[in-house]
């Protein structure tokens, strides 16, 4: 397995490494190969003749060359031994996995490279199997939290998700002073939309309802599905008076808007109470006062926008 010409291992190392497993290689100073086993010849798929006086990254795969030259080299430059995973590719296009280790040994003869090639490729076929499973597995679980923190109608957030928002947005006003205001919404006599198209028209209003709330609010406001026909609107950094202008501004826009549903046009109106956090309150409190002053919209006729008791 050696080339006469070349210097190499001596008969007794040449007879322990012609049975072992492991593929076993010199690469001289000029790195070129001047000894490798059976087992080498066999992981690498490289006959003997062609390996003998080629040089030592000639059966590393392509793309794995430059990470394995940048090791070698460094590792020769401290005169430590190298460990690297890469591939190699054999004759019929094969591509298997290998742990490369090798030691460098400078005497007066010059550089000799010894070295182990293990064939790693069923071991790093589980690890990647493995870690496909684990990607896969925090996708499934980043699409539950998104799942469950969304609504499957309109993909608004749903009240679980809004909640969470809300808690950040309390502490971000705890730290600013800056308050926030919310915006309960209500879509006025929904049953009766339910109740005359039926189930399917309602939950096309509810799914474009949606839509046109999200163009009308600004890009840092969240829209969620409370629950229902109703909707609530977190406005950060807003005080009353520019949440009531919001507010005012998306009921004009739902009451111009004709939704038409299987040739049928239908029309709704909006009504909506708001409430501004403020530094003594909970979150459940501003939001009790959004829903009272919804309650007064619905008393006081529907299609309206209330921002206190008076």
């Amino acid at each position: 397995m050696e080339n006469p010409s070349i210097k190499g291992p001596t008969h007794w190392l040449q007879a322990i490494v012609h049975f072992v497993p492991i593929g076993i290689f010199q690469v001289d100073g000029s790195d070129k190969y001047i000894f490798v086993n059976p087992a080498w010849e066999s992981i690498t798929g490289c006959p003997v003749t062609q390996a003998l006086g080629a040089n030592w990254w000639t059966v590393i795969h392509p793309e794995d060359q430059d990470m394995v030259f940048r090791q070698w080299n460094q590792a020769e430059k401290e005169e430590r031994e190298l460990s690297v995973e890469c591939r190699v590719i054999t004759e019929k296009n094969e591509t298997r996995w290998i742990r490369l280790q090798t030691s460098f040994l400078f005497d007066d003869s010059g550089k000799n490279v010894f070295g182990s090639i293990e064939n790693i490729t069923s071991n790093k076929a589980s690890e990647l199997q493995k870690e496909k499973m684990i990607t896969e597995l925090t996708e499934i679980k980043k699409q539950l939290e998104v799942s469950s923190r969304t609504d499957p109608l309109t993909s608004l957030l749903n009240r679980r998700g809004l909640e969470q928002e809300m808690v950040f947005e309390k502490n971000r006003m705890d730290r600013s002073g800056n308050p926030f205001s919310l915006v309960l919404c209500d879509i006025d006599f929904f049953k009766k939309i339910n109740d005359t198209y039926g189930h399917d028209a309602g939950d096309y209003i509810l799914s474009e309802f949606a839509q046109i709330i999200e163009s009308h609010s600004r890009k840092q406001d969240i829209v969620c599905r409370w629950g229902g026909e109703e909707f609530l609107l977190l406005l950060p950094e807003t005080d009353l008076q520019g949440a009531s202008a919001l507010a005012e501004k998306i009921r004009a826009q739902i009451e111009k808007s004709i939704f038409t549903y299987n040739n049928q046009e239908i029309s709704i109106t909006l009504s909506s109470g708001v409430a501004c956090m403020a530094k003594d309150q909970t979150i459940d409190d501003c939001i009790k006062n959004a829903d009272l002053r919804l309650y007064l919209a619905k008393s006081r006729g529907r299609n309206k926008v209330v921002a206190s008791e008076d």
